[in-house]
């Protein structure tokens, strides 16, 4: 990544996706405002600081269920969901299914 500033926020967020990440923390990890952040974290990346994590714990929680070894307990544990619960409805919000459906379709 090219911007120091927004390479910090990004290698935060990958290094504990479980944390609770605002936008205004990971605006301090930048030195930056939160608007600024937000601007610049927009145009660089295509979308909002709490978009893009959520965007990569799903791309995390669609990884863990196409393996299938891990309950769904532990995967909304591991992405930073509160419960199994939580983590379902957003899951089924984003892609449109639930995590029990996608993980049979990916192992089949």
């Amino acid at each position: 990544m090219r911007d120091p500033a927004i390479a910090r926020a990004l290698r935060a967020i990958h290094a504990d996706v479980r944390a609770g990440w605002t936008v205004a923390g990971l605006a301090g990890i930048s030195g930056m405002s939160r608007s600024a952040f937000s601007d610049r974290f927009g145009a660089l990346i295509g979308c909002a600081p709490i978009e893009y994590l959520a965007r990569w714990r799903m791309a995390l929680a669609k990884e863990a269920l196409a393996r299938g070894s891990k309950s769904l307990d532990r995967i909304a544990e591991e992405i930073g969901y509160e419960s199994a619960s939580a983590f379902s409805t957003a899951f089924r919000k984003r892609l449109g299914c639930p995590p029990g459906r996608f993980a049979r379709e990916a192992a089949a």
